[in-house]
């Protein structure tokens, strides 16, 4: 099943990416949001896409090289490391800075957006989506084995030290990086509708990471996979495990 994106792109169109903009992606991972990106500025603009982890550039490469795009470049950089960062991002000022659940993962997001805004030019845009489960999750049919990866999972980010209500903090993220904070905007994670992964597949997708941080063993998660199944199979059960928030801001 492919995740829908349909509200990442949105979020990228109403912030002001348009065609032949330059732009730089931090945490691109497996490419998701490079794809949107590279397609929004379409062949006349580019896109120069930042991971620390090599596997997922790969995924990334082979990603954009299957859909003919040629617009893009990938380099492995840690972006909290000068140095690495700044190797990658030689060239004319860009357009825009976008990143999409990245800044929870960074100890000081707001020191590392100050950094890459010097090389954006007067005016450029930054644009970030990053997750809030802090207020959720939100259902009215009772539905405990949704509720308990729900949990697990907020579990697993903040042992691996990300911070859950990061989508709550973006404005004053942006603001303390030297950036004009222009606007933010959320929407609810339903789960299971339209192309959105149901539960029980991100629990397996998850599982090494669960096991991991010990949040979960292994027999556990396959007890609870069998559960979600068995929830999952009334299509009118609505359940908001995430809020999505994207904000965007300009550099002066």
């Amino acid at each position: 099943m492919k995740r829908d994106n349909t509200m990442t792109r949105r979020y990228l169109v109403d912030a002001g990416i348009t065609p032949g903009m330059r732009v730089l992606e931090i945490g691109c991972g497996n490419g998701e949001v490079t794809q949107e990106l590279a397609e929004l500025v379409g062949p006349s603009g580019s896109v120069v896409a930042l991971d620390r982890n090599e596997g997922g550039l790969a995924m990334a490469q082979a990603r954009i090289t299957e859909q003919g795009i040629e617009h893009v470049r990938f380099a492995a950089a840690d972006v909290t490391d000068d140095s690495s960062a700044l190797d990658a991002l030689q060239g004319e000022p860009f357009d825009a800075l976008a990143g999409r659940r990245v800044l929870m993962y960074l100890p000081d997001p707001a020191a590392v957006l100050g950094r890459l805004a010097g090389r954006l030019r007067s005016g450029g845009l930054v644009v970030f989506e990053e997750a809030d489960s802090t207020m959720v999750p939100a259902r009215t049919a009772a539905l405990a084995a949704h509720d308990q990866v729900t949990a697990w999972l907020r579990s697993m980010l903040v042992a691996e030290g990300a911070n859950p209500a990061m989508g709550f903090a973006l404005p004053a993220t942006l603001a303390q990086a030297g950036l004009h904070f222009e606007r933010i905007r959320a929407e609810a994670i339903i789960l299971g509708q339209g192309t959105q992964y149901p539960l029980s597949v991100l629990l397996k997708m998850m599982q090494p990471r669960l096991t991991a941080t010990g949040i979960a063993t292994q027999a556990e998660v396959d007890s609870l996979a069998e559960q979600l199944e068995i929830e999952s199979s009334d299509p009118t059960n609505v359940y908001i495990w995430s809020m999505s928030f994207c904000a965007w801001a300009y550099k002066p």
